[in-house]
């Protein structure tokens, strides 16, 4: 009788053993979301100049005098995972002026671009910066020359 009390007694033992040696092999969810350390997606920095040296703009402009025969814009692109490409498209009182590619070839990424003025190219300005799939990531306003009135149609 003893014998088999014994041998009950380790059976218990060596299946309760086993219960508690199980694990779940499946992931848990945190409870709350975890904060993500990287940008997502690309993130820019942009100043316009009236030029770029030594990849750093030399100044930060954003109303040009009448007459400025080109102008700068200057792009930090943070966050590319891969080799990517961001486009700049430029418009004059709403008339698309340029559009001009740039690759960014890592996650931290200094480029320009610029544009030649013609004399009657004044009033407001703004550069569309847009990622690879046609996203605008940001747009940047200036003018040249006076800014001429934009309609409120309030009127």
């Amino acid at each position: 009788m003893c014998r088999v009390m014994v041998i009950v007694l380790c059976m218990i033992v060596v299946a309760s053993g086993s219960l508690f040696a199980q694990t779940d092999t499946k992931p848990v969810a945190p409870a709350v979301p975890v904060a993500q350390t990287e940008p997502v997606g690309l993130m820019v920095e942009t100043q316009m100049c009236t030029g770029v040296a030594e990849r750093m703009p030399v100044d930060s402009v954003s109303d040009f005098p009448a007459g400025t025969e080109q102008v700068f814009l200057w792009c930090h692109v943070t966050g590319a995972t891969d080799s990517t490409s961001i486009t700049m498209v430029w418009s004059n009182e709403g008339e698309e002026r340029a559009t001009v590619e740039f690759p960014v070839k890592s996650p931290s990424w200094r480029t320009w671009g610029s544009k030649k003025l013609l004399p009657s190219w004044t009033g407001n300005w703004e550069v569309k910066i847009l990622d690879s799939q046609g996203e605008i990531l940001k747009a940047v306003d200036f003018t040249v020359g006076e800014a001429k009135e934009v309609p409120t149609g309030n009127q």
